[in-house]
């Protein structure tokens, strides 16, 4: 049962991948090589790696016709599904086709080191003191710094600064274990009548 869906699902992708080559050909951009030749002329808006320079070397042959598709995919180490995308974006874009689209853009979460110099200068000079949840918004309100709370504690933490608010470790106070001492059990003390002499005297002179 799981090796029959399991051809099953191979078989769509198979029809899926010729159905995307037979509407590939139907809308095949046919380019004389000098417009081709002319594609490649345009200088890259960005400085490219050697990995792209390859790619636009082989994608040039495959445009040219001196190699097809899957040659293509063997030099570049790629599927051939990944050859003709490289292909369809250098027809569109030229040179830009084949360079990564985030490789010149900075992550959605980083900062420039510029903006966490400033903000440790700014806590030296003039906040000095101040806990880290306060001057964040002092940072975020009065001087338009676009970065989370965390963010600016963690700029803090780099320039070797400690939060005045920091938790102080308590030492423990080790219980030491006694046994307790047994007291000792007192005898009671004899009680001896004391007889005035006045008294004594008197029995003494009766007899």
């Amino acid at each position: 049962m799981v090796e029959q869906e399991f051809k099953d699902t191979e078989i769509q992708l198979d029809e899926a991948e010729n159905s995307e080559k037979v509407e590939e050909s139907n809308h095949q951009i046919i380019l004389t090589p000098e417009e081709i030749e002319a594609l490649f002329e345009e200088k890259a808006k960005h400085k490219m790696s050697k990995g792209e320079k390859r790619k636009l070397r082989v994608i040039k042959k495959l445009l040219l016709g001196e190699i097809n598709g899957t040659e293509a995919a063997k030099k570049l180490d790629i599927t051939t599904r990944q050859v003709r995308n490289l292909k369809r974006q250098v027809l569109n874009e030229g040179r830009e086709g084949v360079v990564h689209k985030n490789k010149n853009y900075k992550p959605y979460n980083t900062y420039d080191v510029e903006i966490s110099t400033f903000v440790c200068k700014l806590y030296r000079r003039e906040y000095r003191g101040t806990n880290f949840s306060e001057f964040a918004r002092i940072c975020q309100e009065q001087y338009g710094i676009e970065a989370s709370r965390s963010t600016i504690y963690n700029f803090l933490r780099r320039g070797r600064i400690r939060s005045p608010q920091r938790k102080i470790k308590k030492k423990k106070v080790e219980v030491v274990a006694t046994t307790p001492v047994k007291e000792k059990a007192t005898k009671p003390k004899k009680t001896v009548k004391k007889t005035s002499a006045k008294k004594a005297t008197s029995k003494v002179v009766k007899k």
